[in-house]
């Protein structure tokens, strides 16, 4: 587990990760969160601008519920521990020591998945602090634990 487990996740309600949004994009994600669970709201958000993106699917697949998880997996191996994420988790961790705003870190760690997969930092921001707001409701350790189980291979 690295150090991001001091990511101000245990103290932060979800309108301070909203709060790091533009206002046009928090209102959107807001008016989400309170009409789904989360992972849906932000698969909704992901589905509204990916045909402008790039095609993650093909055919009749989910293609915004495998975007979704897509993203989940990068949010993974930087805050987790992967090794592809080394220097960025690095930087971050840095920020964090610094007592950065949200909005920095928010920013920061879109522009590095964005950076990775191809895909602009404020399209991504909205799902990360989604991503962030259901990480504050069970804590780093067990959504790690959590998604380190559903990647892997079944037996």
């Amino acid at each position: 587990m690295s150090d991001l487990s001091n990511l101000v996740f245990l103290e932060s309600e979800s309108g301070e990760w909203l709060n790091t949004l533009p206002n046009y994009q928090k209102e959107i994600v807001s008016e989400l969160l309170e009409s789904s669970l989360p992972e849906e709201a932000a698969a909704i958000w992901l589905e509204a601008s990916i045909d402008t993106n790039a095609p993650f699917g093909t055919g009749n697949e989910d293609v915004e519920k495998k975007y979704f998880n897509y993203l989940q997996d990068q949010v993974y191996k930087l805050l987790c521990g992967d090794v592809e994420y080394d220097m960025e988790r690095k930087e971050v961790n840095e920020l964090v020591k610094k007592n950065v705003p949200k909005e920095t870190i928010i920013s920061t760690i879109s522009a590095i998945i964005g950076a990775k997969i191809g895909f602009a930092a404020a399209f991504l921001a909205p799902a990360i602090v989604i991503i962030f707001i259901i990480i504050g409701k069970i804590s780093l350790n067990a959504w790690c634990s959590m998604k380190k189980n559903t990647n892997q291979p079944q037996s």
